[in-house]
């Protein structure tokens, strides 16, 4: 370890022990994930016992460890001036910059406190909500919360998957920020979870007007989400009982289906395109569509991995999602395929956002409709259910040739 950094970390453990630690800030990232942009280090307690949290920021999302906080400073020591090389350390005595130059020679320049208060180390209230949980009826009728507006532990997974995607929601909005209204359509939102949050949020805090729909086929979930509405006094929200194949939009701002199961996902995409979307968020379930038609041909170099059931049902997925999002892109749509909350909290975690761009030309589409092709033709796949949706929306004989290729599954 270097003499700057020793310094760097002695600084960092007295100002743990003084409580006068703020935060760290690790920035200008070097090596390891690309997507990576910056890492906060905060303080704080849990059960009673000090412990050094990471969040790490990435473009869609931020993902948060706790370690003690040995181990925190472990963590430090073999990423600063490796993988980081502008380091901030803030406390209420001091600043500290550590900067590595090009011949990772590393600097410490102090300077006179950013802030004056120091991290209370409370866990729990440490992250501001989006979501006003204690003013509001539809979580309370919705049982995520209970009369005090406090979150049922039991629904806090329930929670933490609606507001990660109402962050997603919030980082894509500029893209509508012009619409007025700004139209929406929640394709088989079953008891609403997210069409509630998703139009309080665009409302109340990005000051929205909105007219947003939430599409479901039960009735008795329609009327439910219907009469939550009226009691949270959302004008602009009202549920619909319709199948995604049957509902005509018009045309549309923001498209989402969360969790729509197989090829409804495809269906929920189709109708985004078809309605101009400038937005379409969904987050697949099942990919059964692909794993049917799935084959290893003889000169694939994972034959040995794939013969083992749970490897292909894990390939379908990624290549059922991969190939969604190249027909997106052939479609006009800068596209996004990521996780957008941690497995504990739901194992249908992946997330596809597209943002409606300029269609791309005909040699750019042929190049993308090869990439399509070749993937196809690695797995055996005879047709993406999105690909002959698109082609051929009318024509019934694909439609008949899946229903044969589940049927033999």
């Amino acid at each position: 370890m270097d003499k700057a950094l020793t310094e760097f970390i002695d600084k960092l453990r007295s100002a743990i022990k003084k409580r006068t630690y703020v935060k760290l800030l690790l920035t200008k990232r070097v090596l390891g994930n690309q997507n990576l942009n910056k890492i906060v280090v905060r303080y704080v307690e849990l059960s009673g016992k000090p412990h050094l949290q990471f969040v790490y920021k990435y473009d869609r999302n931020d993902e948060a460890k706790n370690f003690t906080i040995e181990d925190g400073i472990t963590q430090l020591q073999s990423i600063i001036g490796n993988n980081f090389l502008d380091n901030y350390l803030y406390t209420t005595k001091e600043d500290l910059n550590l900067r590595y130059n090009n011949k990772n020679e590393g600097k410490i320049i102090k300077s006179k406190p950013t802030f004056n208060e120091a991290a209370d180390g409370s866990h729990d209230e440490a992250k501001k909500r989006l979501l006003d949980t204690k003013k509001s009826v539809y979580f309370k009728s919705l049982g995520i919360t209970d009369n005090k507006g406090d979150i049922i532990p039991s629904m806090n997974a329930k929670y933490k998957q609606v507001e990660k995607f109402v962050e997603i929601i919030d980082s894509l909005a500029d893209n509508v920020k012009d619409c007025s209204p700004v139209k929406i359509a929640d394709m088989g939102c079953g008891k609403g979870y997210l069409t509630f949050a998703t139009y309080d949020y665009l409302t109340n805090n990005r000051e929205l007007a909105v007219d947003m729909k939430g599409v479901e086929t039960q009735e008795n979930l329609v009327k439910f989400c219907n009469n939550i509405a009226q009691k949270s006094s959302f004008g602009g929200l009202e549920f619909v009982q319709s199948n995604i194949n049957d509902y005509k939009p018009g045309e549309l701002d923001i498209l989402i289906a969360l969790h729509a199961c197989d090829t409804a996902t495809d269906d929920a995409i189709y109708l985004g395109i078809q309605s101009g979307a400038k937005l379409i968020v969904v987050s697949p379930c099942c990919h059964k569509q692909i794993r049917q038609q799935m084959k290893i041909t003889s000169n694939n170099v994972l034959e040995p991995a794939l013969k083992y059931g749970v490897v292909m049902e894990r390939m379908a997925e990624l290549l059922t999602d991969s190939l969604r999002v190249l027909i997106l892109n052939k479609n006009g749509y800068k596209t996004k395929l990521f996780e957008f909350i941690e497995p504990e909290f739901t194992s249908k975690n992946t997330i596809i956002t597209a943002e409606k761009g300029e269609m791309p030309s005909a040699e750019e589409q042929a190049a993308i409709q090869a990439q399509i092709d070749a993937i196809k033709n690695k797995f055996g796949i005879k047709f993406h259910y999105l690909e002959k949706l698109i082609e051929n929306p009318t024509d019934q004989s694909w439609r008949i040739l899946n229903a044969q290729c589940a049927k033999s599954e």
